[in-house]
């Protein structure tokens, strides 16, 4: 039974929309999922970031059987090209629905039962498709070669306001947190880099004073920390758990592909730290599950399969769930702006390698999406003018990871 079943609503009704709120402390906003446009809350209006005026509207709209816009076309686009997309996925777990919904199924004014927040953009590594917004080594760099406005268009000296703004929003969501803990089913802690940042022993500590033992707690990380903080950390986590202050603690791993390839993209990344860390968990906290998510861009084509190779290889240690989802916000990275069957070979292999069922529908989803995408030079155009602009910046050379891309011309 799907969540639209259960309690008799229309498509495209989304669990997103009313059961998850993303919180951007510093950035001030607020949406229903990654994939959507956000709102701006303030301290004064905090109480309300489940149920601002955009999230009242866009669930009338679903209810009515529209897509909301707004960011919506990106499960919209997955579903009309016969893939499994995010509003699918969530709409099967029908037990984070609201409370609201038992007595009204038309309800909109909600209770979030799945809180995801980014405390700040204090992050250690300069991943190439992403920007200032949530890395620091990205604001630095900004700054240094004179760039005015973030990678995501945010000016510069946005950023230094919401910083001025972030304590207040800071104490806002504690207080927040204090009243609503016990009603939340999933509590997501992102960055920047969580393990980089004192926000997250700030939460351990949190639940330590204020059990919630209906809750999941779960940190998203790139996994550049040093082993023995990493240590020190997951052993406060696994406290929390075994004496039920918590439900349940999970780690997402970030990580897209493999070898050089990976560490250019996620610029700072060591793969061999990265790897340590991740078998430190998979080996010696059994009561921490864990999964990798990665970014699909056409970048991570090639050694994809790699990556899909040494998580069958990891599977036989402990069993893990393997994501992807594409990268937003960069038209240049998207794999479809190559000509339809480009990646055909990489999609087989990774297909191949991987012996998850759910993962090969899910790859296969995903180039089915890539092929209906339209071919563009330009696009292709622009990002080998991107990655030479990242080259100056950071002394690499991108030509010697894709030759294959130095080498594509047009022949159409």
């Amino acid at each position: 039974m799907t969540f639209i079943n259960k309690y008799n609503l229309p498509n495209p009704v989304c669990m997103y929309k009313w059961t998850w709120s993303t919180i951007r402390l510093m950035e001030g906003t607020t949406n229903s999922c990654h994939r959507v446009d956000g709102d701006s809350i303030t301290p004064e209006n905090y109480e309300n970031f489940h149920n601002t005026p955009s999230k009242l509207k866009q669930r009338k709209k679903m209810l009515d059987g529209q897509w909301p816009g707004e960011g919506c076309e990106y499960c919209r686009d997955l579903e009309h090209a016969g893939a499994e997309s995010d509003r699918l996925e969530l709409n099967l777990h029908t037990h984070l629905a609201p409370p609201e919904l038992e007595k009204d199924p038309k309800a909109i004014n909600l209770t979030p039962r799945m809180v995801e927040v980014y405390f700040n953009n204090l992050c250690n590594l300069g991943c190439i498709y992403c920007g200032a917004e949530y890395s620091t080594v990205w604001e630095t760099e900004n700054k240094k070669f004179g760039d005015t406005h973030t990678a995501f268009g945010m000016p510069i000296e946005r950023l230094a306001e919401s910083r001025k703004q972030y304590p207040k929003m800071l104490e806002a969501h504690w207080k927040w947190l204090e009243k609503n803990a016990h009603e939340i089913h999933s509590y997501n802690v992102l960055g920047g880099e969580p393990f980089f940042q004192p926000e997250l022993e700030q939460n351990i500590d949190f639940f330590e004073t204020t059990p919630a033992p209906n809750l999941e707690f779960s940190v998203f990380s790139n996994l550049k920390v040093p082993n023995k903080k990493l240590r020190r950390i997951l052993d406060k986590l696994t406290s929390l758990k075994e004496r039920n202050h918590i439900r349940s603690m999970h780690i997402v791993c970030s990580l897209d592909c493999w070898g050089p390839q990976q560490e250019y993209i996620r610029s700072g990344l060591n793969l061999k730290n990265w790897e340590q860390n991740f078998l430190t968990i998979l080996r010696e906290y059994p009561n921490i599950s864990l999964s990798i998510h990665g970014t699909l861009i056409n970048l991570t084509m090639q050694t994809l399969p790699d990556l899909c190779y040494k998580i069958t290889k990891w599977k036989k240690i402990r069993n893990f769930r393997h994501s992807i989802g594409f990268g937003l916000g960069h038209p240049e990275f998207d794999a479809g702006i190559f000509p339809k069957g480009f990646f055909d070979k990489e999609f087989d292999k990774a297909i191949n390698t991987t012996a998850d069922e759910e993962m090969k529908s899910w790859i296969d989803g995903f180039r089915k999406r890539v092929d209906a995408t339209p071919y563009s030079y330009e696009k292709i155009k622009k990002l080998k003018n991107r990655l030479d602009h990242l080259d100056k910046r950071r002394q690499t050379n991108w030509r010697e990871l894709w030759p294959w891309l130095d080498k594509y011309e047009d022949d159409s």
